[in-house]
C-alpha cells in the first residue's frame, strides 16, 4: 500500500491531527494489516505504539478535567454555605447557615426556593387569581402555602391576603392611583413651632387716595400731609387633618410591605386632602379655600356660549383678571375633562400650546403660563373647572416637623391589632381678604381668577 498517497488522500478528506490516526487506525482494523510499522517518506512509524501513546494522553487529561471539575464543586458548596449564612444574619437567624448543599433530612426544597416554585411573578399572580375567583386552587400554589408562612389580612379568605407572596415577589405592593404634586409646597409657607401665628396685613394699594401710608406733591414751605400705617391682622392657627389606620398582627408580621405601604399611602391622604383645603376649604375647621373666599375674581361666561365649553374669549377675559405683576407666578389648574377644548383651541387659535408642538408631550402653557391637570377641579362646565392661580399668594402654617406617624397596640389590645396613626397640622388662607380695586375701571383683580359655571 502507498501510505503516502493515503495520508494524502485523509488530508485532502478534511481529516487533520487525531482525526488522521483514528482514520488510519480503523483502515488496519478493517484491512487485518500488520499495524508494526508504516514507512511514509522514507521514515518509519508504528501505528500501534503512536495509538497507544495517543490513549494514555487521553487518560491523563480526562483525569485532569475531572479533578478541575471535583475542585469547581467544592467551591460552589463552600460559596452555597456563605451565601446561606450571610441569609440567616440578614433575617435574623443566628449564625449557622440557614441551608448548606449537604442533604438536610426533611427538608422541604420548596421552603429554599426564593420564588416558591415560580419562574416569574405574573404566574404566581395567575394562580392567585385563580384561586381567589372560585377555580380550583393551582398544585404550585397549595405547594407554596404549605411551605411558607401565610400573608393575610383575613387568614380565612385568600382573596384577602391568605395566599402568601413568595419573598422575592413580596417587597412591594402596587398602587393603582398615584399621588399628586403637593400643592402645599407652592404656597407662601411658614412652618410653626407653636399652634399659631399671626401676619400684620397691609392691603393697600400704591394708587389709593385714601387710608394708610400715602404720598403727595407739597409746595415750598408748605406743612406735609401726615399718613399713617393702615395694617390688619392675619391669624392662623392650626387644624388637625387625621388618617387612622387599625392592622392586624398578623398581617404585619406576614407581610414585610405593608408597614411602608400604609406610611406611604396615608401620606399621599393627607397630602391630597390638604391641597383640597386649599381650592374649597370652608374655613371652618379647616383652611379657606380660594375658591370659596372673597379674593376669587369669577369671570362670567360668553353671551350665546355653549354649554360645557371653554373659548378663547374666556381664557383672555380670565389672564386680564389676574394681578399683572403675579402672572409670572400663575398656573392654569384644569380638569382633564377640559383638555380636549384645549388642544382643538391650539389648532384653530395657537393660544394653547402643547410641549413640543401638538405631537409632544401634552403638558403645555396657556398664554406662557403652566397648564396643570388636577383631581382638586371640578368637572367641565362647572364653577371651579379651570382656575389661573398663583399659590404664592396664599399663605399656609404648619406644625414644624411635617406629618407626625406613631403606632400603638394598646387601643386594639384583645383583638390583636395595631393602630398606626399619621397627623399633620395646618392653616391656610389668601392672603388677600378680598379682590383688588383698579386705580380706574371696574373689573376687579386678583391672584385667583375662575370661570362661571356653563350649564
Amino acid at each position: 500500500m502507498n501510505w503516502e498517497t493515503f495520508i494524502k488522500h485523509l488530508l485532502s478528506a478534511g481529516y487533520e491531527g487525531e482525526e488522521t490516526l483514528e482514520a488510519i487506525q480503523q483502515h488496519l482494523d478493517d484491512s487485518e494489516l500488520d499495524p508494526a510499522t508504516v514507512e511514509i517518506k522514507g521514515v518509519e512509524y508504528d501505528i500501534e505504539t503512536m495509538w497507544d501513546d495517543r490513549a494514555k494522553q487521553r487518560m491523563d487529561l480526562s483525569a485532569a478535567q475531572m479533578a478541575d471539575e471535583i475542585e469547581e464543586l467544592r467551591t460552589e458548596k463552600e460559596n452555597m454555605k456563605n451565601e446561606m449564612e450571610l441569609l440567616g444574619k440578614a433575617t435574623g437567624e443566628d449564625d449557622s447557615p440557614v441551608a448548606s448543599a449537604d442533604v438536610q433530612v426533611g427538608a422541604d426544597r420548596l421552603s429554599f426556593d426564593k420564588k416558591g416554585g415560580y419562574n416569574r411573578v405574573g404566574e404566581f399572580y395567575a394562580d392567585v387569581a385563580k384561586a381567589a375567583d372560585g377555580r380550583n386552587t393551582p398544585d404550585r400554589l397549595t405547594d407554596w402555602t404549605k411551605a411558607a408562612l401565610s400573608t393575610y389580612g383575613n387568614e380565612t379568605v385568600g382573596a384577602d391576603g391568605g395566599f402568601a407572596v413568595p419573598p422575592e415577589f413580596r417587597d412591594f405592593i402596587y398602587s393603582f392611583v398615584a399621588g399628586e404634586d403637593s400643592l402645599l409646597a407652592q404656597t407662601d409657607s411658614y412652618e410653626l413651632s407653636g399652634n399659631s401665628i399671626t401676619f400684620p396685613d397691609d392691603e393697600t394699594t400704591p394708587w389709593q387716595t385714601s387710608g394708610g401710608i400715602l404720598a403727595a406733591w407739597e409746595g415750598e414751605a408748605d406743612a406735609l400731609a401726615q399718613t399713617k400705617p393702615a395694617l390688619k391682622q392675619k391669624n392662623l392657627r392650626l387644624r388637625k387633618l387625621t388618617c387612622l389606620v387599625p392592622v392586624t398582627e398578623e398581617l404585619l408580621a406576614d407581610s414585610a410591605a405593608m408597614e411602608s405601604f400604609v406610611s406611604r399611602k396615608a401620606g399621599e391622604k393627607l397630602e391630597f386632602k390638604a391641597g383640597e383645603a386649599i381650592f374649597r376649604g370652608t374655613g371652618a375647621g379647616q383652611p379657606l379655600g380660594f375658591l370659596n373666599s372673597s379674593a376669587l375674581v369669577t369671570v362670567a361666561k360668553e353671551t350665546g356660549q355653549a354649554a360645557d365649553t371653554v373659548v378663547v374669549e374666556n381664557i383672555a377675559k380670565m389672564w386680564s383678571r389676574m394681578y399683572a405683576p403675579w402672572r409670572s407666578g400663575g398656573v392654569w389648574f384644569i380638569n382633564q375633562d377640559i383638555e380636549e377644548q384645549l388642544f382643538t383651541m391650539a389648532i384653530s387659535t395657537g393660544i394653547y400650546l402643547p410641549a413640543g408642538g401638538i405631537s409632544g408631550s401634552p403638558f403645555g402653557t396657556l398664554l406662557g403660563r403652566p397648564v396643570v391637570s388636577t383631581q382638586h377641579c371640578e368637572t367641565l362646565g362647572d364653577v371651579g373647572d379651570i382656575c389661573f392661580a398663583n399659590l404664592g399668594q396664599y399663605v399656609t402654617a404648619t406644625k414644624s416637623g411635617g406629618i407626625e406617624a406613631s403606632s400603638s397596640v394598646h387601643l386594639w389590645f384583645d383583638q390583636d391589632a395595631v393602630a398606626f396613626k399619621f397627623r399633620m397640622r395646618m392653616d391656610g388662607m389668601p392672603w388677600m381678604s378680598s379682590t383688588i380695586s383698579p386705580r380706574d375701571g371696574s373689573n376687579t383683580m386678583s391672584g385667583f381668577v375662575t370661570l362661571a359655571a356653563r350649564a
